[in-house]
């Protein structure tokens, strides 16, 4: 009633003279930069280039599939499901728009979602291409491609993970039948975490230890089909499953996977580095860490995919600490005066007069 309102008028009335609109102290502090972030993202990127950049990012923005409303507020499953959307979506718009491959790429950054099929083209294909032999790449690598099979890297164990001399999964040759047999022959051997293994993948990379004739090689990579094509249901000898929920990547069903005497044959190790021939002879690679080859490139990947990371924690927390008070107005005055106090940066210009977007490309390109 009108009583109510005149009784609360004053008190309103004293905090609104203190308040201040968060976005009105974004724009003052875009207004005290002394560089243009626009001028900044034309000479890094040219005027073609970052103008071809804002054209994906609207592609991206009008297609549903992409769009991360309600993403917080679903299921495990859910995300799960939506994720398994995201790759098909990115590739109609490569082919609906003619799109290159870098453009591609870039719009599955810009998405910036972690889901099931991540592995198959961040680890599986490149393993392939990088330690099959010309005969295997034929025969595997567009099948991949294409994705008639869906692909996983399984190398970290129970017991073990980039201590790769101590993985505890083994592939022993059988010189009569041609054939490696692949088993688990502990706990600690279980492949565990691998992203894609739980539900999605048909096939794996697995990294397994060479016994020929009792004698350890050491640590190689295997082409192993995990599921039947036409059922998905997993082949003789191998037990694999869905780890269960996560703090993170929600989207990825990272699972485990355990091999009972499981033979392939001698065909599926990847030996454009190192043979096993048929009478059992082995030939070494002409780089001994040859094998170890996928998880550098990973690893890089990954110091590259922690900046944009951090380009968007410092955007956050810059714009958070421009309206986030820590003293009385007045007092905050007369520390934007002398220059210290607040949340002030000491460069050139201050990072809140860049978008989230022209942060990422900074950090991360």
């Amino acid at each position: 009633d009108d009583r109510t309102r005149q009784l609360q008028l004053p008190a309103s009335k004293a905090i609104q003279s203190l308040a201040s609109e968060p976005q009105a102290d974004l724009a003052q502090e875009r207004q005290r930069a002394t560089l243009s972030a626009e001028s900044l993202a034309r000479r890094l990127y040219g005027e073609e280039g970052l103008q071809r950049r804002r054209e994906l990012v609207e592609l991206i923005k009008k297609d549903k599939r992409l769009s991360k409303t309600g993403l917080y507020s679903m299921t495990r499953e859910e995300q799960y499901v939506r994720g398994l959307q995201i790759l098909p979506a990115i590739r109609e718009l490569i082919l609906t728009h003619g799109l290159s491959r870098d453009e591609g790429e870039f719009c599955y950054r810009m998405v910036d979602e972690s889901t099931a099929f991540e592995l198959h083209y961040v680890m599986f294909v490149p393993t392939l291409l990088g330690q099959g032999t010309t005969e295997q790449v034929d025969e595997w690598v567009m099948k991949a491609m294409q994705s008639e099979i869906i692909g996983t890297y399984a190398q970290t164990e129970l017991g073990h993970g980039t201590y790769l001399r101590g993985l505890e999964t083994t592939a022993t040759y059988d010189r009569v039948k041609q054939e490696f047999i692949l088993h688990s022959p502990t706990l600690t051997a279980t492949k565990w975490w691998p992203g894609g293994l739980g539900k999605t993948s048909t096939h794996a990379v697995v990294m397994a230890r060479l016994f020929i004739d009792g004698k350890d090689y050491g640590p190689h990579p295997f082409f192993v089909q995990l599921r039947d094509l036409s059922n998905h249901h997993p082949l003789p000898g191998i037990t694999v499953g869905d780890i269960g929920p996560k703090l993170g990547f929600i989207a990825v069903d990272n699972g485990f996977l355990r091999f009972d005497h499981v033979r392939i044959p001698r065909t599926a190790m990847l030996m454009k580095n190192s043979q096993v021939l048929e009478d059992g002879t082995y030939v070494e690679p002409p780089v001994q860490k040859a094998s170890y080859a996928t998880m550098v490139l990973v690893r890089a990947e990954i110091v590259a995919g922690a900046s944009a990371s951090l380009a968007k924690a410092v955007t956050i927390a810059v714009r958070c600490g421009q309206h986030r008070k820590r003293s009385q107005k007045s007092g905050r005055s007369r520390a934007k005066k002398k220059g210290v106090g607040g949340t002030r940066w000491p460069v050139f210009f201050p990072p809140s007069s860049f978008s989230s977007q022209q942060l990422f490309f900074f950090f991360f390109f």
